[in-house]
């Protein structure tokens, strides 16, 4: 059967390959991104710590934008 499908991929072969490893990587963002939430609290807003609070506010921005990323990259070559 994966003879069949690799015979079929042809040209689409770098397509095929980079579609499901950029799925990947958003699903890490996503998956990252409550832990560094949990971060700001417990680290920033119960420590009374105002610069964590920035720290890992911006580190979970960039996630998000990381992860947005790797969604659109996944769309592209998946389409």
């Amino acid at each position: 059967m994966i003879k069949t499908l690799l015979k079929q991929v042809k040209q689409y072969k770098k397509a095929s390959l980079l579609a499901p490893l950029f799925t990947g990587l958003e699903v890490l963002m996503e998956v990252l991104i409550p832990f560094i939430t949990a971060s700001i609290i417990d680290k920033g807003i119960e420590a009374g710590n105002i610069r964590n609070v920035y720290l890992y506010g911006a580190v979970m921005l960039f996630a998000a934008f990381l992860s947005l990323f790797f969604g659109v990259l996944a769309g592209r070559y998946a389409a």
